[in-house]
This record gives C-alpha cells, sequence and structure tokens, in this order.
C-alpha cells in the first residue's frame, strides 16, 4: 500500500540528534549497493558502521571525511560521510538506528500535521509512504530550499539546499515484555549555493538506491546486538533540577493576589497532582488571554550555565525585545516582550526571576484563551512592567521557602 503526502522539508526525526560528534577524516573505497546488502554483521564500532554506509555507496566513491559510533559505543549508533559527488565537492549522507517504547505507529510514515511547502516561500517537498509486506513502514521524504536571502527575517545571504530523508519503521523485538519499535534513518543533504549549475547535480544515492540502502540487512543486526547489549529500551526521562513542589492551586491564588485591581483572573483546572506549573486566564474587559506560571528549583552549577548572554537576546532583530536587571537583592530579573506581526499573530509578554539560590519563577502571557484558537487580541491585559511587579513580589520567595520545609 503506498500513499504520495505533500508535505514540508522540515521534519526530521529524533534520531538526527545522535548525527553529531567529533570528525575523523578518512577516505576509503566503496563496493556496489546489492554487494553491500549481503553484509550481516553488526557493526561494533566507529570504523565498522562507517564501513558499512560506505559499503551502500556506488563503487568508486570516494569519501572524504567520516565519523561514526557503533553499539559498542554508544546505545544510538550512527554514521556520517562526506563523498566526492558529480561538482568536485561533497554531498553529505548519515544513517543512524532508534529503539523507541510504546506504540512504533504513533509517529511513524510521512508527517500530517506539518505545513505544505511551496515556491513562494522556497520550500518545495513530498514524500512517498509505503506499507512493506511484513507491516513496516518506508518514508521517503524529499525536499529543496532555495532563497536569495531579502525575504523578510533572512540575512541577505542565498541559500540553496536539496536533501533526502528515508526513514524505515517497525515493530521491536516481540521478546520484549513492553511494546517497543525499531527505525533506521538515512539521509543525504547537498548545498547548492555556490554550484554554477545547480540542475545538473547529481546525488551520490538516487531515491531507489536511499530506499534500497536503509532496508540493508545490516541496519537490522545492529538493532538486533543493540537489544541484545543494552536490553529492552526504555523511556527516556529529562533530567533537570527538582522542583520546589508548589502545587498549581497555590501558583494560581498567589498570581490572583497580586494582579492590579481590574484584572480578573480565571484559574485554568489542573491536575490534583500537578506542583511547580500552573495556567489562568486574565482578562481587562477586552478579551481574556492565557499566563502560564512555571517554578524551577535551583540548578547545579554542571546543569546550569551562568553565561546566560541576555544582551545578545535584546539585541535580535527578528524575536523578543528582553531587558536584564540586577535587583537590589542581587536576583536577576529578564523581562521579554515578542509583539504579534503580520506573519506571526502570537504574541507573548514574559517575567522570569532568577533567585540566589539558583531556582527561578517564570511568568508568561499570551495573546490567546487557549491553544486551540486564534488570538483574542493583539495586545495582552498586563504590561511587561505589571508582569515584573508580580514576578518580583517577595510572596513568590515566601512559596518556594515554604514549599521547601
Amino acid at each position: 500500500m503506498e500513499k504520495i503526502v505533500k508535505r514540508s522539508w522540515r521534519r526530521r526525526a529524533a534520531l538526527t540528534a545522535a548525527i553529531a560528534t567529533v570528525a575523523a577524516a578518512t577516505t576509503m573505497g566503496a563496493a556496489s549497493v546489492s554487494a553491500a546488502s549481503e553484509q550481516g554483521t553488526a557493526p561494533a564500532t566507529g570504523q565498522e558502521i562507517v564501513e558499512a554506509l560506505t559499503g551502500l555507496l556506488p563503487e568508486g566513491t570516494e569519501i572524504t571525511e567520516s565519523f561514526g559510533e557503533g553499539y559498542q559505543d554508544s546505545e544510538y549508533p550512527y554514521a556520517y560521510v562526506e563523498a566526492t559527488d558529480n561538482t568536485g565537492g561533497a554531498t553529505t549522507i548519515d544513517v543512524g538506528v532508534h529503539r523507541s517504547t510504546g506504540d512504533w505507529r504513533e509517529y511513524a510514515g510521512c508527517p500530517e500535521d506539518i505545513d505544505e511547502g511551496d515556491a513562494e516561500d522556497g520550500f518545495l517537498g513530498d514524500c512517498v509512504e509505503t506499507e512493506l509486506s511484513d507491516g513496516r513502514l518506508l518514508s521517503v521524504n524529499t525536499w529543496e530550499y532555495e532563497t536569495d536571502g531579502t525575504g523578510e527575517g533572512e540575512d541577505g545571504e542565498a541559500y540553496h539546499a536539496i536533501g533526502w530523508d528515508v526513514w524505515l519503521e517497525g515493530p521491536g523485538s516481540p521478546d520484549f515484555a513492553n511494546e517497543s519499535g525499531r527505525s533506521v534513518y538515512l539521509s543525504q543533504y547537498k548545498d547548492l549555493t555556490e554550484v554554477a549549475d545547480a540542475g545538473a547535480y547529481v546525488p551520490v544515492l538516487d531515491e531507489a538506491q536511499l530506499a534500497e540502502a536503509a532496508q540493508s540487512q545490516v541496519w537490522q543486526d545492529l538493532l538486533a546486538a543493540l537489544d541484545a547489549e543494552y536490553g529492552e529500551p526504555v523511556e527516556e526521562e529529562w533530567e533537570g533540577p527538582d522542583g520546589p513542589q508548589i502545587p498549581a492551586a497555590q501558583l494560581q491564588d498567589t498570581f490572583r493576589s497580586l494582579a492590579p485591581e481590574g484584572i480578573e483572573v480565571t484559574p485554568v483546572e489542573a491536575g490534583e497532582e500537578e506542583v511547580d506549573y500552573a495556567s489562568l486566564l486574565v482578562d481587562d474587559g477586552r478579551g481574556a488571554v492565557l499566563v502560564d506560571i512555571f517554578a524551577f528549583g535551583p540548578w547545579d552549577e554542571e546543569g546550569f550555565d551562568e553565561g546566560i548572554d541576555f544582551d545578545a537576546a535584546a539585541d535580535e532583530e527578528f524575536g523578543p525585545q528582553c531587558e536584564h536587571t540586577i535587583l537590589d537583592n542581587g536576583d536577576e530579573l529578564n523581562v521579554c516582550a515578542w509583539a504579534p506581526s503580520d506573519d506571526d499573530p502570537l504574541g507573548l509578554w514574559s517575567a522570569t526571576v532568577y533567585y540566589a539560590d539558583g531556582s527561578s519563577l517564570d511568568i508568561t502571557q499570551y495573546n490567546v484563551a487557549d491553544w486551540d484558537s486564534d488570538p483574542t487580541r493583539a495586545d495582552a491585559p498586563l504590561s511587561v512592567d505589571q508582569l515584573a511587579d508580580i514576578a518580583t513580589d517577595s510572596a513568590w520567595q515566601d512559596l518556594f521557602g515554604a514549599s521547601a520545609v
């Protein structure tokens, strides 16, 4: 079963996060796709996985740079190569495999929720999704982007690139107690900006070869080796600082007590066990908007970078306009305003306080009443100065202190 889905080029699988590390240059020859598909040994080292990838390239392909990690190096093995193409430059090709928890079909296949590209904004792309006879999904996404750099929000630099992304996704090992998934991600990318005749470019691998390379048995052997080496995959959890454990209702009550006269505050229902986060609606009589409150616990020295460049953020031509202040008690206040525009009607205004112990409070106001509706208004009920007055009130520190007892 095959369907063609026109989609934006922007979709990148989570696997791409694994494809970046220290490079080691090398040059090597390569065998044909059909010959390489006979490989049955899982690549254990970086050199072996690079050899597995280069073995899937056309015979005689020259590799100018390569690096990678095998299953003995990482639970997220990958390989990256730069191959000489017919322009005299290099085409980038990378591959990675990934094991996931839960229903693998939830995010499998061509994306369904991304805006389509078109010639007017410089993006063109399409995605072809095929269900294989064994039930796995093979998706081949092609995209091209070209701009002269003069569009709104661009830096004046021309840019032209073309790329292919291939995903092969299916179920994980039946021997595991819980449902899981396996996926292979293969991509090919070429920067055409400096190529005199971009139309003459011939990719190292055409779409059929990319699809065949993604289905090579070597990647399934590698996934099986990961199962044996690391056991059943587990859902990864973000390890941030422990929060102060302030119930949502207390955050809402504190905000309501500090809101200026004339502002109606309505709590947004939260779960009984919700802590360190709360939402409210604020209304000055001209339309209610959403306010989010986040309370963060102290970061240790390794988890928090004290070198935040607030001034650089404020100088950005496109983005939030921010002002950073050191308060009399040594706390730091960062106030930002990101006004809506014709291109992006969503506006946000925020005040963030960083306390001496490393904990922080963030209050952000939007111009929407909920995330399923269009913006309610172009402005907001509370000014950034009013948000700052609320956020810097000592009642919040009393709340942080009470939760720590």
